[in-house]
């Protein structure tokens, strides 16, 4: 017999055209794929541009392989401050539309093969990877029926850790000796598959997906152009009822007024824009940029190269794996459930390798590394895209993103030095990660609070009450999901 929620979607699949409504989150997800597959290229990349192409001594390949990595998150944090208040004025459409196009220009620049043209196309490209951090998931939001919020927030993830899986397993076509011919230039294809990307996404936004989001649409007050979205995304019945909605969520915010900058530190904003800056600069402190930007050389501790790049592959198809797997997950069980949950599971592998390390355990290290990356796309990897654009305004997105790119340049940066031999090493640079886990359970324990199933009005409901009592989640989630029940019933 099927369950209430499994009926609740089935309800509400008839209310809209699946097709459509699938292809633009798989569409605007390109952005996320570019995200894993541009900070992943380079895992694999440096040991070749050290031997057959920039000819690194070992010292300038510790220090280039610092900056080329970490050039990238802060350019993503100026790209994720700035996505906010643009994609705001000019629209979520057209922001992707003019993104691709610079993302082109930046993938172009990393062609040459000349170090300073190299650091500027991937600070270009970090600066649109950033963008797309802040822009997809307000898209995703605003294009998605609310039965299925969840498991589409996930394809952000899947993009994530498919481009990732791509960039690694590319490696494979590097040449070991004949550098004649399509395999000497395999490093720009490499390099150059962002172009082939940005461009994919940007024909189907000039020819296909051709409507700006029905919330943007009807918040600048262009009714008819939002009912012609609305038309793109839901079956002719429902149109009315959902035009209706954006318009009723609209006046509800007018009365309040635009929220501006100012606004996210007063008590109707600010614990909320705790939370969001702090799941976003927890995401790489789980060590997870660590794995993603240095698997290659922690699998290298005495095995071939082949073999470290064999496990850095599996390490990523793992991650894919269980982030397709995490809507399942989603579905069934709270935002805040998940979130602490992945945090003690993730806490355990962190500590586990970081033990191993400390004896020099390499072979292994495999077991607590698959482990963390299965855990992690499972919970954290796909929930933080979802949460914080569910409990944040999309300026306030921005901002709490730039935290995610802060954590990661820091990861970047920091790690090749302080996990070298000569400095802490890596068993206790796992160790800080661990820590920092550990006091966030605390965190998430005390401030997050549930907003599985909750429309966007009752989160508001929920977040600004003057008094929290210590039953909020249980009594408050029961009686909206009663609500959310009645507000599907009539979609």
């Amino acid at each position: 017999m099927a369950s209430k929620e499994e009926s609740l979607l089935s309800s509400k699949e008839k209310s809209y055209y699946s097709a459509t409504v699938w292809g633009m989150v798989i569409t605007s997800t390109l952005g996320m794929f570019q995200f894993g597959y541009i900070l992943t290229i380079l895992n694999t990349l440096m040991q070749y541009f050290q031997g057959d192409v920039y000819n690194f001594s070992d010292k300038d390949k510790e220090l280039y392989s610092s900056i080329l990595n970490s050039v990238v998150p802060v350019g993503a944090m100026i790209g994720a401050l700035g996505a906010g208040p643009a994609v705001k004025k000019i629209g979520r459409r057209t922001s992707m539309i003019i993104i691709d196009v610079i993302i082109l220009i930046g993938s172009f620049f990393t062609l040459i093969p000349n170090i300073h043209l190299f650091i500027i196309g991937r600070a270009i490209t970090g600066f649109c990877i950033g963008f797309n951090s802040t822009l997809v998931p307000l898209y995703m939001n605003e294009i998605t029926p609310l039965s299925i919020k969840g498991l589409a927030g996930a394809f952000n993830q899947i993009q994530v850790c498919t481009g990732s899986f791509l960039a690694v397993l590319f490696a494979f076509g590097l040449p070991d000796s004949d550098f004649s011919g399509l395999q000497g230039q395999w490093w720009r294809v490499m390099l150059g598959l962002p172009i082939l990307i940005g461009s994919i996404r940007l024909i189907f936004f000039l020819l296909v997906f051709t409507k700006e989001t029905p919330k943007y649409l009807v918040y600048n007050n262009e009714r008819e152009k939002a009912e012609e979205a609305l038309s793109q995304i839901y079956k002719e019945e429902h149109i009315d009822e959902q035009l209706q909605i954006l318009e009723q969520a609209r006046e509800a915010e007018e009365k309040e007024e635009k929220v501006t900058y100012k606004d996210l530190i007063s008590p109707k904003y600010r614990n909320r824009l705790f939370i969001g800056c702090f799941l976003n600069f927890l995401l790489p402190m789980t060590g997870v940029n660590a794995f993603i930007f240095y698997s290659t050389d922690i699998f290298s501790n005495g095995r071939t190269a082949d073999a470290a790049v064999t496990l850095s592959i599996i390490f990523i198809l793992l991650s894919v794996i269980a982030t397709l797997s995490s809507g399942q997950l989603i579905h069934r069980f709270g935002r805040k459930t998940i979130l602490i949950w992945g945090d003690i599971t993730i806490t355990i592998t962190l500590i586990v390798t970081s033990i191993l390390f400390l004896y020099d355990s390499y072979q292994a290290l495999i077991y607590p590394i698959f482990l963390f990356i299965v855990l992690f796309n499972l919970t954290f990897g796909p929930m933080l895209w979802i949460y914080v654009a569910e409990i944040l305004p999309d300026i306030g997105v921005g901002i709490a993103v730039v935290f995610n790119w802060l954590g990661t340049s820091l990861v970047a940066l920091l790690f090749p030095l302080i996990s070298s031999k000569d400095a802490l090493g890596p068993g206790p640079s796992f160790g800080i990660f661990a820590a920092y886990c550990i006091f966030a359970l605390f965190v998430l324990m005390a401030c997050v609070k549930e907003t599985y199933g909750l429309t966007p009005a009752q989160i508001n409901e929920l977040f600004t009450r003057e008094k929290n009592v210590a039953s909020d989640d249980a009594l408050d989630t029961s009686s909206y999901k009663d609500k959310e029940v009645s507000f599907q019933s009539h979609l």
